[in-house]
């Protein structure tokens, strides 16, 4: 089958001007009119789509969606100025190597990371848990294209858990496994990401009925089917993925193809 293309976070958000001046201050997401309809975030070769809701979203802490990262340079710079500048602080600056990492609250609670290993400022990075690391990488395999970095989940942290990533575009889908002792951050019982603060991520084909076609034969929960979205006008439909994420499959040409806005 063909690949799928990365296309989009969407987020539950209580105020969109709140939201979007934070990923445009902290993390140098761009403004922008999403095919001339809704305000949006454009972020290199992808989007932060927003829907504003009434009432404060349920937290995505105890979902599969982890949190969202972007790259940084220097760790304690990083760290410094969005501090000084008032970002709310998750986890502060920790050593990985020679680089570092650290966690910050968006405006809805949710977690977004700044990691200094490949040295740029993009929006890098989806984190996922799992219950099972190759039952996730298989349903990705098979169904939107996408090839694990290692064939087979490996060890982390002098095994602690498993992992293993997926490149798609310039994003980086890391994916941790339950770790062999408990720990805070992975969910006794995962639950859906629908309504959390990351309602859900989304992949794009250039023709979406073959896949949709496709999805239906090897029995995926369709969520919602191909439709035009009246708030985003996208053409699209939704499936149930692994660990109950909701994915979003989008018909749209890739940047810099693609026009989008």
């Amino acid at each position: 089958m063909s690949k799928a293309n990365f296309h989009h976070v969407h987020l539950n958000v209580t105020d969109l001007d709140t939201a979007i001046a934070y990923y445009q201050k902290y993390f140098g997401a761009k403004k922008v009119k999403y095919r001339g309809k809704t305000d949006a975030l454009f972020t290199e070769k992808s989007f932060l789509l927003l829907d504003q809701v009434e009432e404060s979203p349920k937290t995505h802490i105890g979902s599969s969606l982890w949190h969202i990262g972007w790259s940084g340079v220097d760790g304690h710079s990083e760290f410094d100025w969005r501090v000084k500048e008032g970002i709310e602080v998750h986890t502060p600056i920790n050593p990985l190597g020679d680089s570092h990492w650290m966690y910050f609250f968006g405006p809805n609670k949710e977690v977004v990371e700044v990691f200094t290993g490949n040295k740029n400022h993009t929006f890098e990075h989806i984190h996922l848990l799992a219950s099972n690391v190759d039952e996730t990488m298989d349903w990705f395999k098979l169904h939107l294209g996408l090839t694990p970095v290692n064939e087979s989940a490996q060890p982390w942290g002098n095994g602690l858990f498993k992992w293993n990533m997926l490149h798609v575009d310039n994003i980086n889908i890391m994916v941790n496994g339950r770790p062999v002792e408990e720990r805070s951050w992975f969910p006794e019982k995962f639950k859906p990401t629908d309504g959390t603060a990351f309602d859900h991520i989304g992949f794009s084909f250039e023709n979406i009925e073959p896949i949709f076609e496709q999805m239906k034969s090897a029995e995926v929960k369709i969520v919602q089917g191909i439709r035009i979205d009246p708030v985003h006008g996208l053409k699209s439909f939704f499936v149930r993925g692994p660990d109950y994420l909701l994915i979003e499959i989008v018909e749209e040409k890739p940047i810099p193809e693609g026009i989008w806005l």
